[in-house]
């Protein structure tokens, strides 16, 4: 469990719950909801909520689905293209653009971030905490600009954004970037008043600083983020690979790979233990796990490297994404709620 004394707007800070269902029955949650997240079959959900369905097909079963509420009452809006719910505290917001094949997707995603961070700036919730950014063609060499492909693209027109919009914080959300099969960029995104605390994995470069030529730049995002919600602790882990140091592992074997992801993310856990007083347990207080898969024949194997590192209880999402290194076979994330 976390240490509330490390965090002095513990008090002040209102709950923020997610509760994960994988049965199509729709949940009884009495307090107001921020979101309604899911993967796979809507079900019978019948919340008044913002909802938000991922254009990435759920393998091995039919619904994964996260609530996220809290005590206070939520509003919804829409700025541009932006769709969201929040409160004075909290936000959540989704943002689809179509990206046709031939259009400039530097641009487009610029724009996407450009009125994310535009969103935030007239309302009170200005810091991100975690974003998820799914598209297509990730790995495919950019028409418009040489020598790069599409996640090089993006990671530019994000920068981009940033600097136009002059946003000068060094603390970066924690990120999800996966390669999609539909023809749609889409950004779902968590904001709050105040910001978390960014966490580093020692067995890795941090992703803002890996070498990139001239005409590249550094993915911004941070291994982990901490957010105290209550008297409740967030750990929002990035997209998390089989890279050790900035250099890829166990090229061509999902199990190697998935094993080496797991560990990298219990490193990250036992950081934000040591560095920031944390006391979060890397398996009791796991509260789901994306896994992002390249091959939908390599979901056995996957299933029984799962079976051997989780707890039977943890609920896993198993989607068919593909990553944003063509030698990387597998991609997690995790969501510690203690």
């Amino acid at each position: 469990m976390s240490n509330n004394n490390s965090n002095s707007t513990t008090l002040a800070s209102p709950p923020l719950d997610i509760i994960v269902s994988e049965d199509t029955i729709s949940l009884a949650v009495k307090q107001p909801l921020l979101t309604h997240l899911y993967f796979g079959d809507a079900g019978n959900s019948t919340h008044d909520c913002l909802s938000i369905q991922t254009e990435l097909e759920l393998l091995g079963s039919n619904l994964f689905a996260q609530y996220w509420f809290t005590d206070q009452k939520v509003s919804r809006a829409h700025y541009k293209n932006i769709h969201f719910a929040h409160t004075p505290q909290m936000m959540f917001g989704f943002i689809q653009l179509d990206c046709a094949t031939t259009e400039d997707f530097q641009a487009l995603t610029h724009k996407a971030y450009s009125q994310i961070y535009e969103c935030l700036d007239n309302n009170s919730c200005k810091h991100l905490l975690r974003t998820w950014n799914f598209f297509p063609q990730i790995t495919k060499e950019d028409i418009y600009q040489t020598q790069q492909n599409r996640y090089e693209v993006f990671c530019h027109g994000r920068l981009e954004a940033m600097e136009d919009s002059g946003i000068k914080t060094k603390i970066y959300p924690a990120a999800t970037v996966i390669g999609s099969h539909e023809n749609n960029l889409q950004i779902y995104f968590l904001a709050s008043d105040t910001p978390g605390i960014a966490v580093e994995n020692p067995r890795q470069t941090s992703a803002y600083h890996y070498p990139v030529e001239d005409h590249h730049t550094q993915p911004l995002f941070s291994r982990g983020l901490l957010k105290t919600w209550g008297n409740r602790t967030h750990f929002y882990v990035s997209g998390t690979a089989s890279i050790i140091g900035h250099e890829t592992l166990h090229i061509d074997d999902v199990c190697a790979q998935l094993n080496e992801s797991i560990n990298n993310v219990e490193t990250l856990v036992a950081q934000a233990n040591d560095k920031h007083h944390t006391q979060l347990n890397a398996q009791d207080d796991l509260l789901y796990m994306k896994v992002y898969i390249r091959h939908r024949e390599d979901v056995e194997q996957i299933n029984q490297v799962l079976a051997a590192r989780l707890s039977s209880n943890t609920p896993r999402a198993l989607l068919l994404g593909d990553m944003c290194r063509d030698n990387l076979l597998v991609e997690i994330e995790a969501f510690y709620q203690a």
